[in-house]
C-alpha cells in the first residue's frame, strides 16, 4: 500500500491560510490607508478653523496684536480626536507687506503647506493671502496600535477558522475513512464489507455505490464458486477471462483422454440404499478429483459410476500424455489406500478399470445458450472408452500413441488384446504399472 500523502485537512489549512493571509494583508493596507486619510481630513478641518481665527484677528486686531497672536498660534497644539495639528509657519501677505512667523521643525520632518486667499466682499478681489505650514510628524501616530488590534483580532479569527476547518474535515472525512477501511477489507478478500450511509450528499452517494458494487461482487463470487464446482478450473478461468470463449464452435487438437469405471458396481450397489450409493461414490471420487486437479486435468463429466477426464484442452500443456498417466497412477494409489481403510472397517471396497488414449479430438462447447458444456468428441474419445472397457479391475490400459509420447519415463508392459468395435484382430496396447518404489 502506498504511503499516504497530505490529507484533506492539511490541504484546506494551507489554502485557508494563504487566502486568509492575503485577505488580512489587504485589510491592513486598506485600513492603514483610510486611517491616514481620515487624519488628513481632520487636519484640513483644523487648518480651516485656524484660518478663520486669523481672518477674524486680521480684521479686528492691530498689527502688533496680530503678530503676537500669530506667535501664540505657533506655540499651540490643536488637539482633536483624530489628529493633533502643529503649525510650523504662518504668513499673511497684504498690500505688499508680509507678516510671517516660523518655528523650527525637526530635520527631515515632513510638512504640508496650505494656501488660501481672503476675498474682499465689496470688490470680489483678494484682499490678502494666508499661508499655513503644518507638521505631518504625528499624522501616523497611533497607526501601529490600530494595526496591532487588527492583527490580534485577525489571528483570533484565524485560529477559530482553523478549528472550524478541522472539525468540518473530521466530520466530512469520517465516512471516507470508513469507506477506505472497507476497501482495505475487500483487498484482504472480505467481500461482505459494507459501509453505513448516514448522509445524502456526494459521500453518501459514494457509500451507496460501494455497497451496491460489493453486493454485485459478492453475488458474482458466489456464482463463480458455484460455477467452478460444476466446471473445471481451467474451463472456468478460460470462460471468465475470454468472453468470446462461450461462442467457440470447436477446436481440433490432440488430447490425452482418461476413462475410468468402477468394476462390478451394479452388482454390489443392489444391496445399498440410494443414500449409501451416493456417499460411497463421493467418498471415492473426492480424492480422485483432487488427483486430476493436481495434475492439471479437466474433469469432463461423471458417467454413472465412472468419469471422463482429459488433458491439453482448452489450454495447451506440456507433457500432457505424461500428466494423464501420472493422474491414473495417482488414482490407482488413492483407491488402494481407501480400500485398505475400508477393509479394516469391514466396508465395501471398489476396483477401477482405466483406459488412456492420446489422439485428435474436437474440444468445444456443446449445447445452447441456456445450457452449455465444454467437452471433447471424436473417434479418439470412443477408443479411450473401449480401452477402459477392456481393462480388468485395477488395470490401466494405455494406447500405443500415449506410450510413445511418455517414453521410458514410466513403466509399460505391452499386451495384445481385441478391442470391441475395432475388428477381430488384436491391437497392441500397454499396461501402465506403478513404479517399483511405489507400494500400493
Amino acid at each position: 500500500m502506498k504511503r499516504q500523502g497530505m490529507g484533506l485537512a492539511g490541504k484546506l489549512v494551507i489554502i485557508f491560510s494563504a487566502l486568509y493571509g492575503l485577505l488580512l494583508a489587504g485589510v491592513l493596507v486598506m485600513s492603514a490607508h483610510f486611517f491616514i486619510k481620515a487624519k488628513e481630513r481632520d487636519a484640513q478641518y483644523r487648518v480651516l478653523d485656524v484660518i478663520n481665527s486669523i481672518d477674524l484677528a486680521h480684521k479686528y486686531m492691530a498689527s502688533e496684536e496680530l503678530e503676537a497672536y500669530i506667535s501664540d498660534l505657533l506655540t499651540r497644539r490643536f488637539s482633536a480626536a483624530g489628529y493633533d495639528l502643529e503649525l510650523t509657519e504662518i504668513a499673511i501677505a497684504s498690500d505688499g507687506t508680509v507678516l510671517s512667523e516660523k518655528r523650527e521643525t525637526p530635520e527631515g520632518g515632513r510638512t504640508r503647506r496650505y494656501h488660501t486667499e481672503i476675498q474682499n466682499p465689496q470688490t470680489n478681489k483678494a484682499a490678502y493671502t494666508i499661508d499655513l505650514v503644518y507638521s505631518l510628524a504625528n499624522l501616523e501616530l497611533g497607526i501601529w496600535d490600530f494595526v496591532w488590534r487588527i492583527v490580534v483580532v485577525g489571528a483570533a479569527a484565524f485560529v477559530v477558522g482553523i478549528v472550524l476547518i478541522l472539525l468540518f474535515v473530521r466530520r466530512s472525512t469520517k465516512p471516507l475513512r470508513t469507506l477506505a477501511s472497507a476497501m482495505q477489507e475487500v483487498g484482504k478478500g472480505n467481500l461482505a464489507a459494507r459501509v453505513t450511509v448516514k448522509s445524502r450528499d456526494e459521500v453518501g452517494v459514494l457509500g451507496e455505490a460501494f455497497n451496491w458494487m460489493m453486493r454485485g461482487l459478492e453475488e458474482g463470487e458466489f456464482v463463480k464458486r458455484i460455477f467452478k464446482r460444476y466446471v473445471t478450473r481451467q474451463v472456468a478461468e478460460k470462460i471468465l477471462s475470454e468472453k468470446e470463449f462461450v461462442n467457440l464452435k470447436g477446436d481440433r487438437r490432440e488430447v490425452s483422454i482418461l476413462f475410468a469405471d468402477i468394476r462390478g458396481f451394479t452388482k454390489f450397489s443392489q444391496h445399498m440404499s440410494p443414500e449409501e450409493i451416493i456417499a460411497l461414490l463421493n467418498h471415492y471420487f473426492a480424492p480422485v478429483i483432487d488427483v486430476i486437479i493436481e495434475n492439471e486435468g479437466v474433469l469432463d463429466k461423471f458417467i454413472g459410476d465412472g468419469f471422463l477426464a482429459f488433458w491439453n484442452a482448452p489450454l495447451s500443456q506440456k507433457d500432457y500424455a505424461l500428466r494423464t498417466c501420472q493422474a491414473a497412477l495417482g488414482i490407482q494409489r488413492v483407491i488402494a489406500r481407501l480400500n485398505f481403510q475400508r477393509e479394516n472397517e469391514g466396508k465395501v471396497q471398489i476396483q477401477m478399470g482405466m483406459g488412456i488414449h492420446t489422439g485428435t479430438a474436437i474440444a468445444g462447447n456443446i449445447g445452447s445458450s441456456r445450457r452449455m458444456e465444454y467437452t471433447i468428441i471424436g473417434e479418439s474419445v470412443n477408443f479411450a472408452e473401449r480401452l477402459q472397457e477392456a481393462a480388468m479391475q485395477g488395470e490401466i490400459l494405455v494406447s500405443a500413441r500415449t506410450c510413445e509420447l511418455v517414453g521410458e519415463r514410466l513403466m509399460f508392459v505391452p499386451r495384445r488384446i481385441r478391442i470391441e468395435d475395432y475388428g477381430d484382430a488384436e491391437i497392441e496396447v500397454f499396461e501402465l504399472l506403478q513404479p517399483k518404489e511405489v507400494k500400493t
